[in-house]
């Protein structure tokens, strides 16, 4: 009987079976390797990622104190140049929409309501998670004073649609329904009234809604 041969005439190699782990280790050294490489890289990213996040937000806590130290003090030109450079540069933290709040509000207290709206516009543009409806709040309050009270009660319920927490959806609820009236849009501010007035989260504004309520239902009448 003769021995069957491949086409090249020669018989086909073999790999050496593992016999032991070290064995194993060295026929497959290369991939164990490579292995070890994306898990140590894998580590490191999970490591550099939060860490990272976690400087940044140090360090917006840092430059939001200098520029407040800077307004306390008098300095209201370094004070909007510091806040300026938090809300940039952190924007979508919460430093960086409380420096760009702090912004807003002096821009309003001069008598800059449509400064303000600009300013407060970009930020609510990158405001994110809990600091959102704040934004949006002050936004509302700045068209507002812009004279502006459909857009102001626009904003208001948007920022109260986005927030959590039950005061302060009521008090944003109120200040849009406040702003329908200034606008002559009764309606809204009537439908807003009578969800407040019925809603048990805040006495104290569920009775202003109530008194509202009664004034404009008397004036529809008259």
């Amino acid at each position: 009987m003769t021995t069957p041969t491949t086409d090249s005439g020669t018989l086909p190699t073999r790999q050496p079976k593992p016999t032991s782990f070290m064995d194993w280790f060295q026929i497959n050294s290369r991939w164990v390797g490579l292995g070890a490489v994306a898990v140590a890289l894998a580590g490191a990213v999970a490591w550099y990622v939060p860490h990272q996040k976690a400087l940044a937000a140090e360090n917006a806590d840092k430059m939001l104190l200098a520029a407040k130290q800077s307004l306390n003090s008098g300095n209201a030109q370094l004070a909007e140049s510091d806040l300026r450079k938090v809300a940039d540069r952190y924007a979508g933290t919460a430093s960086g929409a409380e420096a760009g709040m702090l912004l807003g509000q002096l821009r309003l207290d001069r008598g800059d309501a449509s400064g303000a709206v600009s300013w407060l516009q970009e930020l609510a543009s990158k405001a994110k998670g809990p600091s959102e409806p704040a934004v949006r709040g002050l936004l509302g309050d700045a068209l507002a004073q812009a004279n502006k009270p459909a857009d102001a009660a626009a904003e208001y319920e948007k920022a109260a649609g986005l927030s959590n927490m039950p005061g302060e959806k009521a008090m944003l609820q109120i200040k849009a329904a406040y702003a329908y009236m200034n606008g002559g849009k009764n309606a809204e501010a009537k439908k807003l009234f009578q969800a407040l007035a019925a809603s048990p989260e805040s006495p104290a504004l569920a009775a202003e809604a109530k008194v509202r309520l009664g004034e404009l239902e008397a004036a529809a009448k008259g």
